[in-house]
């Protein structure tokens, strides 16, 4: 079991690698992508042991490895995003916009890339995460495990509050939308129109006031996820205001780190001058 553990956690890690590299690169920025806080994605850990306890005859013909690695991993893929909505309201990633994609869930290319990855784990990753395992002595790889098993439950235990949390957070910006048309349209239909402006644009300031908490809490949660979606209209919408204040903000830090650098340059330049 403890053998099991370590070839999850380091399959988690070099999947983490993996979707870092191939996120970051179209975004121009480093995406720290995942559910969890560490550095390390559990479907990746799952998929890397589905491939791992494959039948030797499966491993050893190509084309039967890439396309059991195409469905399993697939079918983890989907498993796990149904069950996250299930749970939080919201898709972590969202394929809608790819061809060959199942209810947004699953798509052709990254099935194909799966396929793949399970092609490169058999053949290469594989016996160099097997030669680091045995290198470990049996007296250190149980307590590692357990140490695993222990630093991933108390990350997943903080991720799903943390999810919860961002979950009841949408809800309650909902709610707040709700009660402000309502008693707004109460107080038009009860003849108090200048009333009901008036107690519009004290709770749209406060409903404000909450967002902005609220994004800023949230803003992790978005820049994992830039692919984020929901079935719900006033959900995806809220959605779309978290992402694009995370964007700006990143944006707007970069630009000042960028004249501060600016600022930093001219004063050396003038230091230079002055000794000359």
């Amino acid at each position: 079991m403890a053998e099991f553990i370590l070839h999850f956690f380091i399959y988690s890690i070099l999947g983490y690698i993996s979707e870092v590299i191939y996120c970051s690169i179209p975004q121009h920025r480093f995406v720290n992508r995942g559910f969890l806080y560490g550095p390390y994605l559990p479907i990746y850990g799952f998929g890397g042991l589905i491939v791992y306890v494959l039948p030797a005859p499966i491993k050893g013909n190509i084309f039967l490895l890439f396309a059991s690695a195409f469905v399993l991993t697939s079918c983890l893929e989907y498993f796990t995003s149904w069950l996250l909505e299930k749970c939080f309201s919201v898709k972590l990633w969202d394929y809608s916009k790819h061809f060959g994609n199942i209810n947004g869930r699953v798509c052709l290319l990254n099935s194909t890339l799966f396929g793949i990855m399970g092609i490169v784990t058999v053949r290469i990753a594989e016996p160099i995460v097997a030669d680091i395992i045995a290198a470990i002595p049996s007296a250190v790889l149980v307590p590692l495990s357990h140490f695993i098993v222990a630093a991933v439950s108390v990350d997943t235990s903080l991720s799903v509050m943390k999810m919860i949390h961002f979950r009841q957070g949408l809800a309650l910006i909902r709610e707040k939308r709700k009660d402000i048309e309502e008693r707004t349209k109460a107080l038009v239909a009860a003849g108090k129109k200048e009333l009901a402006e008036e107690l519009r644009a004290r709770l749209e300031e406060d409903l404000q006031k909450y967002r902005d908490r609220f994004l800023l809490k949230a803003s992790h949660v978005a820049r994992s996820n830039p692919s984020m979606s929901a079935r719900n209209e006033e959900i995806r919408r809220q959605i779309e205001v978290i992402a694009s204040w995370s964007r700006e903000r990143a944006a707007l830090r970069r630009r000042q780190k960028a004249e501060v650098a600016e600022l930093d340059r001219e004063k050396l330049d003038e230091l230079r001058g002055d000794r000359k």
